[in-house]
């Protein structure tokens, strides 16, 4: 009977041990959405539309190899990798009942997505990767979230005008970090 006792209160501290980490799962989903659909005053506002809750213009579906191009079929700065080969496309999509563009940036194992307006943000969420929690974060000054798993990484940020993601597939952590210091903005 003792010993069934002495059972039982072993099971009570893993129990508290998945409490504890279903809390910090939902903190950081919480924190993703946060981050992802920020439309504060304090971001910097990186072109001069006004942050876009309703259907945008449709824009000319297209195919090239200038993510400056794209940028302006876009109608919002991308960010990019100066210097290296890349194909890029930029489409319309409906997301909940609003046309939204979205622009993809392919380089060799990297992927710069973008969709506009920034409440389509969801558009570009990769369900297969988990979330870090990190604050210390910001791409391009903008506050950004890490998400990953094994050698996948992904990282999202958001302006006033539009939403990004940068995914690797398969990247060593100081490798992708480095590719990430090396963005810039088109003009």
């Amino acid at each position: 009977m003792a010993e069934e006792i002495r059972n039982d209160r072993k099971i009570r501290p893993v129990g508290r041990i998945f409490l504890v980490l279903g809390v910090v799962l939902l903190m950081a989903v919480a924190y993703v959405a946060a981050v992802m659909l920020q439309m504060s005053d304090e971001q910097p506002k990186l072109s001069g539309v006004s942050a876009e809750r309703e259907s945008i213009p449709r824009m000319q579906p297209a195919a090239m190899n200038s993510a400056e191009a794209l940028a302006g079929l876009f109608g919002a700065p991308l960010p990019y990798l100066p210097g290296y080969a890349m194909t890029g496309q930029g489409d319309n999509v409906d997301y909940e009942g609003i046309n939204a563009r979205i622009v993809t940036l392919q380089y060799s194992g990297i992927t710069v997505s973008a969709v506009r307006p920034a409440s389509a943000a969801p558009l570009l969420l990769r369900g297969e990767l988990s979330v870090s929690l990190r604050g210390d974060l910001s791409y391009l000054h903008l506050p950004a979230v890490l998400a990953e798993k094994g050698n996948a990484r992904c990282v999202y940020f958001s302006s006033a005008d539009a939403a990004y993601s940068v995914y690797a597939p398969q990247a060593k952590e100081e490798d992708f970090f480095a590719m990430l210091d090396m963005l810039q903005w088109t003009e």
